[in-house]
This record gives C-alpha cells, structure tokens and sequence, in this order.
C-alpha cells in the first residue's frame, strides 16, 4: 500500500514538471511582438561644456606624457635590473628586472587600448 501513496505524489509531480517544460518552450520560442525592428541613432554627440575643452584637453595630454614618462622609466630600470644582475650574477635581479619588462610591455599595450576606447567615447563629430 506505501508503494500506491508514492506513485501518485509522483506522477502527479512528473506531469506538472512536463507541463512547466512545455510552457516555459513555448514562451521563450514566441517570436518578437513585432516583426519590424527599428534602429535607434544617437542623435546628440557628446561633448564638454562651455568652456570647460580648453581644461579637458590640457588634463589628457598632461595624463598621457605622464603615463608615457612612467613606462620609459619602469622600462630603463628594468632593463638596469637585468644588467646589473648580470653584472654581480644576481639571478634575483634579473628575474624582477625581466617581469618587469613583461609588465612594461603589459602595461603599454593596454594604455594604447584605453586611449583608443576613450577616443571612440569622445571622438569628434557623431557616427
């Protein structure tokens, strides 16, 4: 008789499961509302308030020769490290002098990736 009880809690079970299945299937394949799709156009290019470019451009420029200084001086002291632990056969120098060239390198790529986002963020005119 406990064998009678369990089986139809779980048929009972096993069918409202195939049914959410079936709904869920034929709601997420409904097509779109509508069938005409529409493209939506920025219609307003961005840009600095009044006065405030002059401001802007000096900050970037100032930012980006700042940025430049600091990767050509973590590369010539890197390159200082490999040598001078070629020099006094400090292999811990190299090796720190060596990852920080990898880093350099790392760190130059994605600073010209960030310029070519921020330019096609606040590029001139709209597209």
């Amino acid at each position: 008789m406990t064998s009678g009880r369990r089986s139809a809690p779980t048929a009972l079970r096993a069918t409202s499961t195939v049914a959410l299945v079936l709904a869920g299937v034929l709601v997420l394949g409904a097509g779109p509302a509508s069938a005409a799709t529409m493209e939506i156009a920025a219609a307003v290019c961005p840009e600095a308030p009044p006065g405030m470019q002059t401001f802007a451009d000096d900050v970037t420029a100032w930012v980006k020769w700042g940025v430049l200084a600091l990767i050509g001086i973590g590369a010539v002291m890197s390159l200082g490290s490999i040598l001078v632990g070629r020099i006094f056969s400090h292999p811990h120098a190299s090796r720190y002098g060596a990852m920080g060239v990898a880093v350099v390198v790392m760190v130059a790529i994605t600073y010209t990736v960030i310029l070519t986002i921020l330019d096609s963020i606040t590029g001139s005119g709209c597209t």
